[in-house]
């Protein structure tokens, strides 16, 4: 061996006492502290898609993580079949601003020992906010973010910009925002139960896609503005960690200076004089997209209105003119009654899928109230005609499972083995069906009649 004289060591020694003392290990977490992508940045991303994500990583459906994990811990108690129901619908109330969304980022920072999931909730972009259209009814996506996410191999996920009704576009690529599978033409779960984030949940079909008509140059204006002033009120949010929603009608109304002031300000913002008397009175909390509008009309953003900056609104009211037209009003769509009718005929007449009426103006991209309006004896139709197939369809599948639980059962039987309900389980196909009702009933029974007692001793 040969000493080196450049190279020391310095040898510390600790003792007993001050080994056990010290606490540098950070605590366990019960799932993988996955890292939120775009985090701190407008395109950060959002609770929902957070936890699919983090179900997937885990190698289980985002149910079934769900179900495990979560359900126990809130403190509205849901059941496994009401599970289904939520994800498809009010799950998008996790990526909003209410107490169900600080429950849930809670829940998952405690699963997870991460401190930053709560900033995946609009309650840090909007503040306190009434939620009142807030979200968007279904999950939308750019199938242009997913085309290139998927070619640099970088995560599939969705921005909390994407839950927002106000945002239809997506920025980076100029494209409409999309809200039906390409293939199918259905809406998409909220928490997924197979499919990945970038594939259909009913049929599969990949929802990515690099080509499209970019949208007219006022709609991309209106967008990037609307973007803009949203990440304006992140950004002061992140920093102050206060938005004082009440200050932006007060301050409104500390412009008018003279009579008639707020007729003009309404007029020239595109609104109704008594719709904006109404908001300045408080009696009815306008919707984000309202106010953004209110505001695009104006060129002011919310932010400048809260913090007093009244320059751009006083001028208004002088010159009696917005410095942008107002946005246009939305049209009610006309309804093509002979492609309706061509449509609820080919269903009535079995050429079709039995669907609801609600699901055809769905698919035909109508409301559901109009077609109601226009087809009433048809809708009538319809609803028996789907009512009917679903309870068929529930008594084939109750069918499948209580057969299923049969041959599990007297599989285990004929080896002598007691058929415990973890043992039928891992037998089936899917071994949550074993908490249903139906399935349980059906393995009591067939146990009883094997001789099977509660000691568990091979029947005589």
């Amino acid at each position: 061996m040969i000493e080196n004289p450049t190279v020391k060591a310095t040898i510390i020694c600790l003792q007993t006492e001050e080994l056990s003392t010290r606490n540098d290990i950070l605590p366990r977490s019960k799932l993988y502290g996955l890292a939120p992508c775009g985090l701190g940045t407008v395109w950060q991303e959002s609770l929902t898609s957070y936890l699919n994500r983090l179900a997937w990583r885990h190698h289980v459906p985002p149910r079934h993580l769900v179900a495990q994990e979560i359900l126990p811990r809130l403190s509205q108690s849901y059941s496994r079949r009401q599970l289904g129901g939520f994800s498809w619908g009010s799950a998008m109330s996790i990526n909003g601003n209410s107490s169900t969304a600080r429950e849930w980022a809670t829940i998952l920072e405690d699963l997870t020992k991460r401190s930053d999931l709560h900033w995946l909730t609009l309650q840090w972009w909007v503040g306190d906010l009434e939620p009142h259209k807030l979200l968007r009814e279904k999950p939308a996506w750019c199938p242009a973010c997913y085309a290139e996410w998927k070619d640099q191999e970088k995560p599939i996920y969705e921005p909390v910009l994407w839950t927002f009704r106000a945002v239809t576009l997506c920025m980076k690529h100029h494209r409409m925002l999309e809200g039906h599978c390409p293939n199918c033409q259905k809406r998409q779960s909220f928490i997924r139960f197979q499919a990945a984030l970038d594939q259909c949940t009913r049929c599969s079909t990949w929802l990515g896609s690099a080509v499209s008509e970019p949208p007219n140059p006022e709609t991309i204006e209106w967008q990037e503005w609307v973007v803009s002033a949203l990440d304006e009120l992140r950004r002061i949010l992140v920093s102050s960690g206060v938005l004082f929603w009440g200050q932006f009608f007060t301050n409104i109304s500390m412009s008018f200076e003279a009579k008639g002031d707020q007729s003009r300000l309404a007029e020239a913002a595109g609104l109704a004089r008594s719709q904006l008397a109404v908001w300045l009175r408080r009696s009815h909390t306008p919707t984000l997209e309202s106010m953004l509008e209110f505001c695009y009309a104006c060129d002011v953003t919310p932010l400048q209105v809260m913090a007093d900056d009244l320059a751009s609104l006083k001028r208004i009211i002088q010159e009696g003119k917005p410095s942008r037209s107002p946005r246009p009003r939305r049209p009610l769509r006309s309804v093509d009654r002979k492609r309706c009718l061509e449509f609820i005929q080919a269903v009535l007449d079995g050429r079709e899928e039995p669907l609801g009426y609600v699901q055809i103006a769905h698919r035909l991209g109508y409301r559901s109230s109009a077609v109601r309006y226009h087809f009433p004896q048809e809708c009538t139709l319809l609803t028996q005609k789907a009512q009917n197939y679903r309870r068929q369809r529930k008594e084939q599948r109750l069918a499948r499972v209580q057969e299923e639980v049969r041959q599990a059962t007297l599989t285990l039987h004929t080896q002598g083995v007691y058929p415990s309900q973890n043992k039928v389980a891992d037998l089936l196909s899917d071994p949550n069906v074993l908490f249903q009702p139906e399935a349980k009933a059906t393995w009591r029974a067939l146990c009883r009649e094997l001789g099977w007692d509660r000691k568990r001793t091979s029947p005589l």
